[in-house]
């Protein structure tokens, strides 16, 4: 059923539907970072103790190309585990198979202290309408060495913005989560 709007001239307008923009904005992490070249350093030429001394080799800088696409993809799904946790879709005890079986017990605690707070938090905001959900607005990725990545999550809730801080290890082929903050 269509319903119409009345327009100052007394006509009736068809009220149009437009498409919803995307909730969740790209990683920013994607972008090709700038990296020096040894030809924009200066270069610093001290004298050589001996005259026989050879000559420091030359090291280029690393090339840092941000987290690997593995790496990324496991940081997409273990944000989107808790965030389903956050909004009551999911048990707090479904994070346990994504955590390290010696930490896991850490990191459902702090999924279920959470849920809890997200939970009171909506409940006190708007106790009768319709509750907004738990969003992310941006995640920031970092990975220290091979193997390792930790990522910082922004999170929104109505009017309420939340932070969440994880890392992730890979354990025997498996991406494993290590630590869980959510401030």
């Amino acid at each position: 059923m269509r319903s119409a709007v009345e327009t100052p001239t007394g006509s009736r307008a068809a009220i149009r539907l437009r498409p919803v923009p995307r909730y969740e904005p790209p990683f920013d992490d994607e972008a090709t970072p700038q990296v020096w070249t040894s030809s924009r350093q200066l270069t610093l030429e001290w004298p050589a103790e001996s005259p026989s001394a050879p000559a420091p080799p030359v090291v280029e800088p690393p090339v840092v190309a941000g987290a690997s696409g593995d790496a990324k993809l496991a940081v997409r799904r273990f944000v989107r585990l808790c965030v389903e946790v956050l909004n009551g879709f999911r048990p707090a005890a479904h994070l346990r198979r994504l955590a390290l079986p010696s930490r896991a017990a850490e990191v459902v605690a702090q999924g279920l202290t959470g849920a809890r707070r997200a939970a009171d938090l909506r409940r006190a905001r708007q106790p009768t309408a319709r509750r907004p959900p738990v969003g992310v607005i941006k995640v920031v990725l970092c990975e220290p060495r091979t193997g390792a990545v930790e990522a910082a999550v922004t999170l929104v809730t109505g009017d309420r913005t939340w932070a969440m801080a994880f890392r992730l290890e890979l354990h025997q082929q498996n991406w494993s989560a290590t630590d869980l903050v959510i401030i």
